[in-house]
Parts: C-alpha cells; sequence; structure tokens
C-alpha cells in the first residue's frame, strides 16, 4: 500500500497527516513494515522523528528522507504488505505528480479557507486514475465556514473523508514526541483502508 499526502499549497497539515496515519496504522498493525518518505527539502517529518527519538519517545515506524528517483526502489524493497507513506513538498508540481502515479491512495489535506480550497483545485487535475480523497483538517467544529467548505466540495462532486479532523491541542502539541493516539485520524485510516480494500473487491 503506498499513500501519498499532497497539496501545492503548505501549512495544511501534510506532514502532521501523514505521521499521525502512520503512527494510527502502527498502533493498529505492530507487525506491519511501515515507512514514511519524507521528501519535503524542509524535512519536517524527518526532524520530528529525530526529536522524538531524541526524547526517548520514538515513532513506531521509520522515517527516511528520499527523493522521487529513490522512490520506486523503495517501494520495490519493502514487502508486499507493507505500507509506504509519502509526505510531499508544496509547490513542486514534478515531485506532487510522480507521489501520486506511483500510489494506490492519495490524500488532499485542506483547511476550510479560501485560498486553501482555492489550491485543492490546482492539485486535484493531476490525479487521474488513483484513488482519492479530500481530507479537512485543524477545524473548528460548528463554524458557517466549515459547512461552507463541505458544501462547496459536495457541490463540485469531489471525494472527501467523512472524518473531519478537529483543531485540537494534542495535535498541535505533538511535534518532538511520538504521536498520541487521535480518534479522527484512526477514522481516517479507517475510511481509507476501506476504500482500497473495496477497490480491490
Amino acid at each position: 500500500m503506498i499513500v501519498s499526502v499532497v497539496n501545492t499549497k503548505g501549512g495544511v497539515s501534510k506532514t502532521t497527516t501523514s505521521v499521525f496515519l502512520a503512527s494510527e496504522l502502527a498502533r493498529r498493525e505492530p507487525d506491519r513494515q511501515i515507512v514514511l518518505a519524507d521528501l519535503d527539502k524542509q524535512g519536517s517529518a524527518t526532524e520530528w522523528a529525530d526529536r522524538a527519538h531524541d526524547n526517548g519517545d520514538p515513532f513506531p515506524f521509520k522515517v527516511i528522507v528520499s527523493n522521487v528517483k529513490r522512490l520506486p526502489r523503495i517501494a520495490q524493497e519493502m514487502g508486499p504488505e507493507a505500507a509506504l507513506f509519502i509526505d510531499t513538498p508544496p509547490g513542486d508540481s514534478a515531485v506532487i505528480q510522480a507521489a501520486i502515479e506511483m500510489s494506490d491512495f492519495v490524500i488532499v489535506p485542506t483547511q476550510a479557507a479560501g485560498l486553501d480550497l482555492s489550491r485543492v483545485w490546482e492539485t486535484l487535475p493531476v490525479i487521474t486514475t488513483q484513488m482519492y480523497a479530500v481530507l479537512i483538517t485543524s477545524a473548528r467544529l460548528g463554524t458557517k465556514l466549515l459547512t461552507d467548505t463541505i458544501a462547496t466540495l459536495e457541490e463540485q462532486g469531489i471525494s472527501r473523508f467523512d472524518t473531519i479532523v478537529p483543531l485540537r491541542e494534542h495535535i498541535r502539541t505533538a511535534y518532538g514526541l511520538r504521536p498520541p493516539h487521535d480518534v479522527a485520524y484512526s477514522d481516517v485510516l479507517t475510511e481509507m483502508l476501506e476504500a482500497l480494500k473495496e477497490e480491490v473487491e
């Protein structure tokens, strides 16, 4: 299983989504080989993993610095039941497209804001045959902005996760530590795995 987390805009929780989903999968399936490939030049996922290790609370999966040329080799060297999550950089369309093309599922995180949604429209055209879903993150529940964002996605026929990741303090303060269990990201993982299973069947 190869999952890429993409958006041409930064600051929409791509790294947070990658790390939390990999962590939730490791919690659910501790014997499964899980790798997170960090393609972002800022190296946020790598730095997060290093800090967690230094704090005595290491990630339950491997994080590696990589690039698009090495991605196929990484995938080839992993077992058939392994899971590869790809954290992509903002603004680099070539890297984003390469990650998308080798993925079984593409997650497009966005916040409930006009500028963030505009970047979703820019990202979606390069997703052709892959399964995908938009994930609303850092959401303030019960707001008109969130309601309008959901309505806009539905009006455009855009695939999205039913689960909304709310703005939560334990998510915002998790950097540098092994991510705590999060119900929303666990539900996102369940939705994705069920969609992949249905596609195979």
